[in-house]
């Protein structure tokens, strides 16, 4: 079952594309898209006001503080690689590394076994990432410091797996998880805010106009649920028993579900490079799924 809870939160997350074209086409910059992470917290405020056992405890402060550097860092150089014009599409691509740094990192930080059926399942679907994104073409010219940004976005990601996994094994409630992760990011980007500034002055990226979410509350809240608190307490549910490298391949529906959403709310079209793509991933998928009865002995 928990299994199921991280494919669906990474069919939550698909949103996550979504809502970013939507906000870049309504005039957001990327920092002020970046910061929607902190309206994730809201709609659980009132469980641990009510619940004082969902409540952040003085003893994982510290949990928290690296979990939410590991979000600011994860979302600066995801963007950072577009700042510095690599494409978005080649930026993704690299950021879908991720499970292979997951399978390599569980196994140093958790030691979590690599298996065949592991390493297989994420050749799988990373094959399956590079068809989804193959149209996009790539430049041979692309900026050096763009790429090694988009590199490290993709292992902030795995690194974020493995600290949704640590959660898990400390026993830590999904709800707490889920409002400790977003609230300490958001903390970390607007600390990190002029720092980043010195680098990136560009105000297209970079602007930070807080009036903009209250002009665009409806689509906010919708983006804060969706693919906010949705997804992330789905899949720190999941990651209580699933291990870290299984949640990494599992996590790659994600872009699958972006390219569906994106045919149905923006007609972009589902060429056969998205269909073969989408059947390497399902593929991917389904290695780890069938023998979950014997996910404990890997």
């Amino acid at each position: 079952m928990n299994h199921i809870f991280i494919i669906m939160a990474a069919l939550f997350y698909g949103f996550i594309t979504i809502g970013g074209q939507y906000f870049t086409n309504v005039g957001f910059s990327l920092y002020e898209i970046s910061l929607l992470l902190m309206f994730v917290p809201l709609p659980l405020l009132p469980l641990l006001i009510a619940k004082p056992q969902y409540r952040i405890k003085r003893e994982t402060l510290g949990f928290y503080t690296v979990f939410g550097l590991i979000g600011a860092a994860l979302q600066i150089t995801q963007f950072g690689g577009i700042v510095l014009g690599v494409p978005v599409a080649v930026v993704a691509l690299l950021l879908y590394t991720q499970p292979l740094w997951t399978i390599i990192l569980g196994k140093v930080l958790l030691n979590e076994k690599i298996s065949l059926r592991k390493t297989t399942a994420a050749g799988l679907a990373l094959l399956g990432v590079f068809c989804l994104l193959q149209p996009a073409g790539q430049d041979n010219s692309l900026d050096g410091y763009g790429l090694a940004s988009a590199i490290l976005a993709g292992l902030f990601l795995s690194l974020w797996v493995i600290w949704g996994r640590k959660s898990g094994l400390r026993r830590e409630h999904f709800i707490t998880s889920s409002f400790g992760y977003a609230s300490f990011s958001s903390a970390w980007l607007l600390l990190l805010y002029p720092i980043v500034l010195q680098f990136w002055g560009d105000d297209h990226f970079l602007r930070l106009d807080f009036g903009k979410y209250f002009n665009h509350i409806y689509a906010v809240a919708a983006f804060a649920v969706f693919a906010g608190v949705f997804p992330a307490c789905l899949a720190f549910a999941g990651m209580r028993t699933v291990d870290a490298s299984s949640a990494g391949v599992l996590l790659l529906f994600e872009p699958v579900s972006a390219a569906i959403l994106a045919f149905f709310i923006f007609g972009q079209s589902l060429t056969a490079n998205i269909w073969l793509g989408g059947c390497l991933i399902l593929s991917a998928n389904y290695i780890l799924l069938r023998k979950t009865t014997r996910t404990n002995n890997e």
